[in-house]
């Protein structure tokens, strides 16, 4: 019997219009810690049992403003099995030397498409097998900009992802 799971993150984007470049990284505003204020690490809790493989059935992106921002194109959300190198918001992404063993591969989104009060946009059945690491039931994705633009201040992004859990 085929198990699903679904997993949810929120990101606030800082209280800034900086520009973002082809290639930066979304990040928060604040993570309840100094420590974290502008993370681009987030976390998708509860995918599956720890030390299981899933396949990626849908990932979809909702952006909580009304309209697309010149020059928005696509996004890339990276998953990881485990935290990877911090990182800040409009930060370029590298993938660094001590990731490599950590980073499962990268789903691609198209540019969003404006629905009224929400831009969305998503992927279904991009068909990535992931495997969690031992002993942890949670992904860590970095969301990755394909174009640059500039971003509406403290606009709120959802990104939505389904697994379901491979018998390998």
């Amino acid at each position: 019997m085929a198990i699903a799971h679904e997993s949810t993150v929120t990101i606030t984007r800082p209280s800034n219009t900086t520009e973002y470049t082809a290639g930066d990284v979304v990040g928060i505003a604040d993570a309840g810690t100094p420590a974290n204020a502008g993370s681009a690490i987030h976390v998708l809790t509860g995918v599956v049992s720890s030390d299981r493989f899933v396949i990626v059935q849908e990932v979809q992106l909702l952006i909580h403003v009304a309209s697309v921002p010149s020059g928005m194109a696509g996004f890339r959300v990276h998953f990881y099995n485990s935290s990877p190198t911090a990182i800040l918001d409009n930060a370029a992404f590298d993938l660094v030397a001590n990731d490599r063993d950590k980073w499962l591969g990268a789903v691609d989104l198209p540019t969003p498409v404006d629905r009224g009060s929400t831009l969305t946009t998503s992927v279904t059945y991009p068909g990535n097998v992931l495997k969690l690491a031992a002993a942890s039931s949670s992904l860590f994705v970095q969301l990755q900009t394909l174009g640059t633009f500039t971003p509406t201040s403290g606009a709120v992004k959802t990104l939505r992802a389904r697994f379901m859990e491979a018998g390998i």
